[in-house]
C-alpha cells in the first residue's frame, strides 16, 4: 500500500529539535479530513486532538511532500494528496460507531472495515495489541466469509445476542467476501476510533 509507506515516512522523518508527537495514523486522519473540505490549522488541531505545534509540523510535512497546500480557506489536498486519500478509502471503505453488545470490549466502540483484510488475520491478537498501544481497552477482529461473520480462526460466535449483533454490524459496515472488521472499545469514542485505526492498519501491506 503506497499510502501507508508514504505517510509512515513522513511521520518518521528526522528534523532538528524534539520528535513530533504524531504518527502515520494522525497523518491519515488529516488526509481524510482535509480531503472533504479545506480547514484552518486551529480547528484541525482540535479535530485530531494534537497540540498546535505538532499540528503545524504535520501540515508542513504534508506540504513539503506535495500532498497539501494552503490558501485563504485553509489547508487542502493537492492532486497527489487526493490519490493518497483515494487509496486509503479503497482499503478502509467504511467506518462507524458500533453499538455496545456482548462481543464489544468498552463503553464506546468503533468499527473499521478492511477490504480483503481477511488474508492477513491470524488470531486477532496483533489487532488487539495495536489497539491497546493506542490507548484503547481492546479490540475484536471479525472475518466475513461465505456470508457469515466469524472470529478468527474461523470460530463461530456463541454470544447470547450474536445474531442481532451480527445483523447490526453487517448493516453498518457492509463487508464483502474475505473482508475483515475491527471493532475497538475504549473509555471514549475518540480513543475507540484511534484504537480501531491502529488495529486496522495491521491488516494492510506497507
Amino acid at each position: 500500500m503506497r499510502a501507508l509507506g508514504t505517510l509512515r515516512q513522513l511521520a518518521e522523518q528526522k528534523a532538528p529539535g524534539p520528535s513530533p508527537s504524531f504518527t502515520e495514523l494522525h497523518l491519515a486522519e488529516v488526509v481524510e479530513i482535509i480531503g472533504c473540505a479545506a480547514i484552518g490549522r486551529a480547528r484541525l488541531s482540535k479535530e485530531i486532538n494534537l497540540g498546535e505545534g505538532a499540528t503545524r509540523t504535520l501540515i508542513s510535512r504534508l506540504i513539503d511532500a506535495g500532498l497539501a497546500t494552503t490558501n485563504r480557506r485553509g489547508i487542502q489536498l493537492t492532486k497527489s494528496g487526493l490519490l493518497i486519500r483515494a487509496e486509503l478509502k479503497r482499503n478502509f471503505p467504511r467506518e462507524a460507531a458500533v453499538p455496545r453488545s456482548s462481543i464489544t470490549v468498552g463503553p464506546h466502540n468503533f468499527g473499521i472495515l478492511v477490504a480483503n483484510g481477511g488474508r492477513k488475520v491470524t488470531n486477532g491478537i496483533e489487532q488487539r495489541d495495536a489497539a491497546v498501544r493506542a490507548g484503547a481497552t481492546g479490540a475484536v477482529t471479525l472475518l466475513f466469509k461465505r456470508r457469515l461473520l466469524y472470529v478468527p480462526p474461523m470460530g463461530r460466535v456463541k454470544a447470547r445476542d450474536w445474531q442481532k449483533t451480527a445483523r447490526g454490524i453487517l448493516n453498518i459496515l457492509k463487508p464483502k467476501e474475505n473482508d475483515a472488521i475491527v471493532i475497538c472499545g475504549a473509555e471514549s469514542m475518540r480513543k475507540a476510533e484511534e484504537g480501531a485505526r491502529a488495529a486496522a492498519w495491521t491488516l494492510i501491506d506497507s
